[in-house]
């Protein structure tokens, strides 16, 4: 995609994460402090309406405190029965609100001797009721202490209504002689109406229930579902149709009651998501507009670059002539001008290189070309001399002398000398040039490096060195030219005898390296510096080794010999010896021990017959 076109892209999604970043970081910071004012709210409003319910249990004790003190109702209590008079003291206990709501007393014994209000129970010997039984039985506990405060009972249901009881102890002296008992409806009064609405809203809910949680009901009395999955660290709870709110709760002080607050987490929200829509709204406004002055900056920055790169592009294949037009900023225009000053010069320098790469390649083939016709010029006559060498020898001319026959031998290794030397130069040239084809066979190791020692015997029982040969995993085999591969080893070992002083050793050594196999060939010379490594196997480089000073050949053998390596798809370098001289390996690719071909007529056979 052109950069032009990425531009705009990369510009919009910057945009799009950057809106959508501060979307979610600004709901969760509205959202949390919507809730928090809630509860806030919630908490101010339980608190105000808790208190104003025990503010109002409080009055309601006064007002029965002249009932239970009227002598009528105490006489009453005395003789077990009702008298006209105590009926009269009953009948100023029941509230303008409460009308028809019963107004008991109860003997200590529990019979129930006179009421006030409806009644559905046949008689008044009735035994108590269920939910009176527990606060009878608490009001004659605290009678002892002489405690007169006004018990208020668990909330319960009847009639889809909701109800407690206030009961009072009648005392004579510190004698608890009967109870004042008065069922109160549940239902949310005008002054807790009005304080939901100052400081909570239209939206809050109101609900009763037990301190066991056994019984809930609303704001207006009715029965109600519990609360799940209440969390009291967040103050959250699911109604019972499944509706997440926030609510708070406190207890009722002197009751068993608990008064709480709840309020929809929707409507809660419902500001907060608002206020995020709004501003969801101008961040989509904002990357419409961002993507268009995106668009407009890559038409106007952008495409230059984008040539740069095409041009560029073209370069690279090849195209040393392409350019790109100087004109835009300031900065677009340094970079053109840049871009095609540097084409200019590469095309220069490519043309030279070039140039230059003509003529190597044609001094390399005249060299190669000089190397084959001297090689073959100086043959000739080299074999010209070995051949009358020969038959002086044979002393077909006339007898010859010992001193004759001495220096007749000097001439003839003299001449085999520059035989192989003018060898070895035709065979780098002919590697330099890629005409030396290779036969990759399979080559059992342990046969061909023991048959390694008939040819170099002579020179090694010279200069007495000893051969070992150690290969440390039995049928190994490496894949390669049986005779390009004779004739590194017979370099490597021949370098290796120049090198070993009188009474040395020299140990070949085969084992796996990896997915190859590493020969190598060590000897206890003087060794080759760290430094020098490398640049032994450049053609025509002879070391100085100090102890044998020695100084045949051309010094094309290790040349010849990694040339030779790299053909057979391996490799010959230098490393450190462990016996303190030169160590050489050979790394070759690993071959099949079972399909290996026999030396049924190479070198190995014609030297083990010799």
């Amino acid at each position: 995609m052109p950069l032009q076109a990425k531009l705009p892209l990369l510009m919009a999604a910057l945009l799009a994460v950057f809106v959508v970043v501060i979307t979610v970081a600004t709901y969760a910071i509205l959202r949390d402090y919507a809730a928090s004012r809630v509860q806030e709210r919630l908490i101010r409003a339980t608190r105000q309406i808790t208190t104003l319910s025990s503010t109002g249990i409080v009055t309601q004790r006064a007002r029965y405190l002249p009932i239970v003190g009227d002598s009528a109702l105490r006489r009453a209590l005395r003789e077990g029965r009702m008298n006209p008079r105590a009926l009269a003291a009953l009948n100023k206990a029941p509230l303008p609100t409460d009308s028809g709501l019963p107004v008991e007393l109860w003997t200590a014994d529990g019979r129930r001797i006179g009421l006030v209000g409806d009644d559905v129970r046949p008689n008044l010997a009735a035994a108590p009721r269920p939910e009176l039984a527990e606060p009878i039985a608490s009001a004659r506990e605290r009678s002892v202490t002489g405690s007169d405060t006004l018990i208020v009972t668990n909330l319960y249901g009847e009639g889809g209504r909701s109800y407690l009881w206030f009961v009072l102890p009648v005392r004579e002296g510190r004698r608890v002689i009967g109870y004042l008992a008065h069922q109160r409806r549940i239902a949310a009064g005008p002054q807790t109406d009005r304080t939901l609405r100052e400081l909570s809203g239209d939206l809050v809910s109101l609900h009763w229930r037990n301190v066991d949680g056994g019984y809930w009901a609303g704001a207006g009395g009715e029965p109600m579902a519990r609360f799940t999955g209440v969390d009291t660290v967040e103050v959250s709870a699911t109604a019972a149709d499944g509706t997440p709110v926030l609510f708070h709760e406190e207890q009722i002080a002197g009751t068993p009651i608990v008064l709480g607050l709840s309020v929809p987490a929707r409507s809660v929200l419902a500001g907060p998501q608002r206020a995020v829509r709004q501003l969801l709204l101008f961040g989509v406004i904002a990357l419409v507009v961002g993507s268009v002055v995106a668009w407009l900056i890559g038409r106007s920055v952008a495409r230059p670059v984008a040539d740069v790169a095409r041009a560029a592009a073209e370069l690279g294949r090849g195209n040393f002539e392409v350019r790109v037009p100087e004109t835009g900023e300031v900065e677009v225009r340094r970079l053109a001008t840049s871009f095609n000053l540097m084409a200019s010069e590469l095309g220069a320098a490519r043309r030279a290189l070039e140039r230059q790469t003509r003529e190597a390649q044609a001094a390399n083939s005249a060299k190669s070309e000089f190397l084959t016709t001297m090689s073959h010029e100086l043959r000739t006559p080299l074999n010209a001399i070995g051949g009358y060498v020969d038959l002086l020898e044979m002393e077909l001319r006339g007898p010859v002398t010992g001193e004759q026959r001495r220096d007749l031998q000097r001439i003839k290794a003299s001449q085999q000398h520059l035989l192989g030397l003018i060898s070895s130069v035709l065979d780098l040239s002919r590697i330099e040039s890629g005409q030396l084809p290779y036969e990759e066979v399979s080559i059992p190791l342990e046969p061909f490096l023991a048959s390694l020692d008939v040819l170099v015997g002579p020179q090694v029982a010279a200069k007495q060195i000893t051969v070992r040969q150690e290969i440390r995993v039995p049928q190994l085999a490496v894949l390669g030219d049986r005779e390009k591969l004779r004739q590194v080893m017979i370099n490597l070992l021949s370098n290796a005898i120049r090198h070993t002083p009188p009474g040395g050793t020299i140990t070949m050594t085969a084992a796996p390296r990896g997915n190859r196999i590493a020969i190598a060939v060590e000897d206890t010379g003087p060794g080759i510096p760290e430094d020098k490594w490398s640049s032994v196997f450049e053609p025509f480089v002879q070391l100085d080794r100090s102890l044998s000073q020695v100084r045949e050949g051309l010094g094309l053998g290790l040349a010849i010999s990694r040339d030779l390596a790299r053909g057979m798809h391996g490799e010959l370098v230098a490393e450190a010896g462990t016996l303190g001289g030169a160590r050489f390996v050979l790394t070759l690719p690993i071959g099949d021990y079972g399909r290996a071909v026999p030396a049924t007529s190479t070198a190995e056979t014609r030297a083990s017959r010799a």
